[in-house]
């Protein structure tokens, strides 16, 4: 008996060994496409509310039959693809783990061009540039070729915010055709009037957060504010001679941190006798709502603000997922006004994410879990009470005009 059984563990072994091998390459990606498929169907609350069972199995099943003929960066990318179709912005291959070189600048989309917001510090002199081309590619084409893939995409704001941020990612832009090496790109870009072309080197990851430094905002830099009051993801300062608290809410601390900032914001308010505060989601892709709602508990205890019309919430195309949420929950809860831009996110859809990796590959697929209505008028994104779009030449010149509406809005009241 044992000569029987000892042969078959090893031939199973070796067949695990050959199914791990990364010479059976096929064998591996058939694995991964169907974990894929397995667990997002496991684990999404509603898979096919957007792309049918039958639509999403052709696709599945052409990335297969096509394994053979393409590079692992092409499946990889019509898997984002795949991904991307099911219709919900939690629900996204976001290359988070993924070992891909960038372009040494970061983008903006605004007033339909996409505008370099960052560089490295030899590069200084691009900021403020729009992009005029890519490899010879208008960026208007390169934009509606990279939009299917990118994720996190709920409707066009939340689009244009994914794709100039997946647009520096070399391997994918050769993947989908936007260049025929993943080793460096030709732009030709536009400041001032003037156009000129630029070429640059991909760099890895690591080397991309430690180099591009140099950058340009249209917000106001709290740093050397006094009485700053900060914990991960969130800063407040008291500014305009005491008459606004003003939040920088780019992401979500832990629990016991919000705990304890709010304490101390709570504090600061009351002693300074501070009418007006400012929640300013436009930086902040998400998180848990519930901890924002932790901010608004202490808030909403302060008798002295003015809770008619002295609470407001800034938001923006990046304002997503748990930002928006609270976003909405702030205009009932704190009688909020919402100033500035659109969100990126859908107040009446999927959210609260999970994730997943694949047995080979080890890419990240997320997915949502949930099912939320924060908004009685459905539409595709939450909209502002009072309309204020960022413009490129604010990037250049340091200029809020969100937060200037606020700032003139507060002195009318007054005055008044």
């Amino acid at each position: 008996m044992k000569s029987i059984v000892a042969p078959f563990i090893m031939i199973l072994c070796l067949a695990g060994q050959a199914l791990a091998s990364p010479s059976d390459r096929e064998a591996r990606w058939r694995a991964d496409l169907d974990a894929y498929a397995t667990e997002l169907e496991a684990h999404h609350i509603d898979l096919f509310h957007a792309l049918t069972r039958e639509d999403f199995n052709a696709q599945l099943g052409q990335i297969r039959a096509d394994i053979s003929d393409t590079s692992d960066t092409e499946i990889v990318a019509e898997l984002m693809k795949l991904t991307h179709s099911i219709g919900d912005g939690h629900t996204a291959m976001p290359l988070w783990n993924a070992d891909f070189h960038r372009y040494p600048i970061a983008l903006r989309w605004v007033e339909g061009k996409a505008l370099i917001t960052a560089t490295a510090s030899g590069n200084a002199y691009l900021l403020g540039a729009n992009i005029v081309s890519w490899n010879g590619i208008p960026i208007d084409k390169v934009y509606a070729r990279l939009a299917p893939y990118v994720p996190f995409v709920e409707n066009p704001q939340s689009e244009a915010v994914r794709v100039t941020r997946y647009l520096p990612v070399a391997q994918l832009g050769q993947a989908i055709g936007l260049s025929q090496s993943a080793e460096a790109v030709n732009l030709m870009v536009e400041k001032d009037g003037v156009q000129w072309p630029v070429r640059l080197e991909a760099i890895s990851s690591d080397a991309y957060s430690e180099q591009v430094t140099s950058t340009i905002s249209y917000r106001r830099d709290l740093s050397s504010e006094p009485g700053l009051i900060e914990t991960q993801g969130i800063r407040f300062a008291i500014i305009e001679d005491g008459t606004l608290g003003y939040f920088q809410f780019d992401a979500y601390p832990q629990s016991d941190d919000m705990v304890e900032f709010s304490d101390k914001v709570y504090r600061a308010l009351e002693a300074a006798g501070t009418r007006n505060i400012a929640i300013d989601f436009r930086e902040n892709f998400g998180g848990n709502f519930f901890v924002g709602l932790m901010l608004a508990a202490d808030l909403v205890a302060l008798d002295g603000l003015d809770w008619q019309k002295g609470v407001y919430v800034l938001t923006s195309g990046t304002t997503f997922s748990a930002a928006m949420s609270n976003s909405a929950q702030f205009a009932d809860i704190l009688n909020a006004r919402l100033i500035g831009e659109p969100t990126g996110a859908n107040p009446c859809g999927y959210q609260d994410m999970g994730q997943f990796s694949l047995p080979y590959s080890g890419y990240l697929i997320t997915y949502s879990k949930r099912h939320y209505c924060f908004s009685e008028a459905v539409d595709d994104a939450l909209q502002p009470d009072v309309p204020v779009a960022v413009q490129s030449e604010d990037y250049v010149d340091n200029r809020d005009r969100a937060l200037d509406w606020i700032i003139s809005d507060i002195r009318k009241r007054t005055e008044n």
